[in-house]
């Protein structure tokens, strides 16, 4: 199973979110009112996955007998929906790894509500909805690509 793991840019984010809380309280009126409901969005929407992966220890990425799951964002794919898995670079110049599901539609329909135009942007970028990032991941890329690798058909394993 693999964690998420928070990155300087992903906690950064959620020192701003709580620095937008405390200006919010001690500014007050309505600009205060709006940083801080800003400031509790970004801890939600940002703070909410890190605690749920980090305290209450649910996987980011699970691999079994089954399956892959995704519980974060949703997605819970048999071996038979998956036809292809391979390593990438971002635009940004960092690991992800690509995951092709027989219906990308099915997938990105799957997925939380909230991560569903990120699925729609990876498939306009990668070819693919579901992109796992190296940087936000306890584990490799590679090793999350060799951990998945076995349970694949051999014509879908990626090259050694």
């Amino acid at each position: 199973m693999v964690r998420l793991r928070p990155n300087a840019g992903y906690l950064g984010l959620l020192m701003f979110a709580a620095l937008l809380v405390v200006l919010g309280i001690t500014v007050g009126g309505v600009g205060g009112a709006m940083a801080i409901a800003g400031g509790v969005v970004l801890l939600a929407g940002f703070g909410g996955p890190m605690v749920v992966s980090t305290v209450f220890r649910v996987p980011v990425v699970a691999v079994d007998a089954t399956g892959i799951r995704l519980p974060l964002m949703g997605v819970r794919l048999a071996w038979g929906e998956i036809v292809g898995l391979r390593a990438a670079v971002s635009p940004s110049n960092r690991p992800v790894l690509l995951l092709f599901p027989a219906d990308p539609e099915a997938a990105i329909r799957a997925m939380r509500p909230w991560v569903r135009s990120g699925g729609r942007n990876n498939m306009a970028r990668y070819g693919a909805p579901i992109v796992i990032p190296q940087q936000s991941m306890t584990h490799t890329v590679s090793e999350v690509q060799a951990a998945i690798a076995p349970w694949l058909p051999p014509r879908e394993r990626p090259a050694a």
